[in-house]
């Protein structure tokens, strides 16, 4: 393949994206299109299905014309977790709006599930929230009639957004997922590690309406644009993608900062329920073999600079680290739109803000909201070390780790050197990364250094106190 490159799409939570990336894991061509969910009020968060597809396939087929067809080595499908398409097998429409991962209408399904949250956790290494996909397919079958028409006839899919994808890039010959998807529906079953139809009976999902299951890397089919056959050989999860990027080892913790921040640490062979964490798996060559990981999602982080400019505070991402730079007295700021994650699992908490007087500035503002951030994936990082769990370092990708200001006050805060990828585009490289393995049968040869290491500034006694400071503050807001 030295003279073809790996084509890798991403869909993710604010955009459809393309990439071919190179044999030496360098992206040659990229496209891009933003396609945000609709958010019309609190709670709600959708897309519409054939406007997903058509943005996606649109941005793939713009890099093909760009960098030729005949260019394109193999194609990887990466995509946002938990989010699912509900469709007709037969007509290929959808039945029902796109329920995004940050989507929470689903609660009363939830609730309504005839199973505790511990029973569930054993089962699928998750909770039993709104969040994850099983509650909205039920909440799709009882709210729109042409999706429980679907399921009663035998013509319902439903799946992740990369297996919506793949079963129209191959025409409907292929709808499968991997375990990196399947577990976010909260039907797979961690131990086992297949469907689960004691899950499916709980949520009132069909069995049959599930994809076939299938290693990471493996034949999924093939795209044809304009006589070009180009094989599918990765169906990833975004997060779990990065994670193969940085080539995590057991015992490793990374932080994937985007529109909501993933605190992921890698446990071996071995898997570990931890009350108050996700436990999920790594991508897999085997569907016999696994490892795992210790997971902590932040819902808020990205989107707390975009909310930030919905309260008229100026926000220039070329220019974020000077201005959080001059702040003189930094806000104190709980990013919890949506509620708070890992460990607290608070929905009924939001945004809370002290510290703001008549001479607080935008930068205050800024410096406020990356800090916060930062203590949050403390908070996490706190959470395993009182469980044993060490924490050394921190390897950190997504669009924010661009930021120096986040990342020194992350070492700080957390007492931990913190590392910075020269790219930080660790989803799609890491897919990349995937597909290139799966052709070549062994890992290829790419590298993410030199990797640039950033220590803390503050002495281990300094670093305690400003976290018992955010401490103090998070109690004082999860308490009203």
């Amino acid at each position: 393949m030295d003279d073809k490159w790996i084509i890798a799409i991403d869909q993710g939570t604010s955009g459809c994206r393309a990439f071919a990336i190179d044999s030496d894991g360098k992206i040659r061509a990229q496209k891009s299109k933003v396609f945000s969910p609709h958010r019309p009020q609190k709670g709600l968060s959708f897309y519409q299905a054939e406007q997903l597809l058509t943005n996606q396939v649109e941005v793939l087929n713009a890099l093909l014309d760009e960098v030729g067809p005949e260019k394109a080595a193999t194609l990887a499908v990466c995509s946002q977790r938990s989010t699912v398409v509900l469709w007709d097998k037969n007509t290929g429409r959808s039945v029902a709006p796109v329920l995004t991962w940050e989507d929470g209408r689903a609660l009363k399904e939830s609730q309504a599930a005839p199973i505790t949250q511990e029973e569930i956790h054993q089962q699928t290494g998750l909770f039993n929230t709104p969040y994850f996909s099983a509650p909205k397919i039920a909440w799709c079958l009882a709210n729109h009639p042409e999706a429980k028409h679907a399921a009663e006839t035998g013509v319902l899919l439903a799946a992740p957004v990369a297996s919506y994808l793949i079963w129209h890039l191959t025409k409907g010959s292929v709808f499968a997922t991997d375990p990196t998807l399947a577990q976010r529906t909260l039907l797979w079953d961690i131990q086992t590690r297949n469907w689960s139809a004691s899950l499916c009976q709980v949520f009132g999902v069909p069995l049959n309406c599930l994809p076939t299951l299938q290693p990471t890397q493996a034949d999924y089919g093939t795209y044809v644009y304009k006589g070009v056959s180009i094989p599918i050989c990765v169906c990833v999860a975004d997060q779990q993608a990065a994670v193969a990027y940085h080539a995590l080892q057991a015992g490793q913790t990374t932080v994937n900062y985007g529109t909501g921040a993933f605190v992921l640490h890698h446990t071996g062979t071995q898997l570990t329920i931890l009350p108050g964490m996700l436990s999920s798996v790594t991508a897999t060559r085997d569907l016999t073999k696994q490892a795992f990981l210790l997971e902590g999602p932040i819902f808020t982080a990205g989107s707390l600079l975009e909310w930030l400019k919905t309260k008229n505070i100026e926000v220039n991402y070329s220019d974020l680290d000077p201005v959080a730079t001059s702040a003189q007295n930094p806000i104190f700021l709980l990013p919890a739109l949506g509620g708070l994650g890992a460990p607290y699992w608070n929905y009924k908490v939001s945004v809370s803000i002290e510290n703001v007087t008549q001479n607080t500035q935008s930068a205050d503002w800024i410096a406020g909201a990356l800090r916060a951030i930062a203590c949050r994936v403390t908070d996490i990082i706190s959470y395993l070390r009182l469980n044993h769990l060490a924490v050394e370092s921190l390897i950190t990708s997504g669009g924010l780790s661009k930021s120096d200001y986040l990342l020194q006050s992350q070492a700080n805060v957390a007492g931990v050197p913190v590392w910075q990828l020269p790219e930080v585009e660790s989803t799609v490289l890491g897919s990349a990364y995937l597909a290139a393995y799966y052709l070549q049968g062994n890992l290829p040869p790419w590298t993410v250094l030199p990797r640039r290491k950033i220590l803390p500034t503050v002495s281990a006694s300094a670093s305690q106190i400003q976290y018992q400071l955010w401490q103090q503050f998070v109690r004082r807001h999860l308490a009203v």
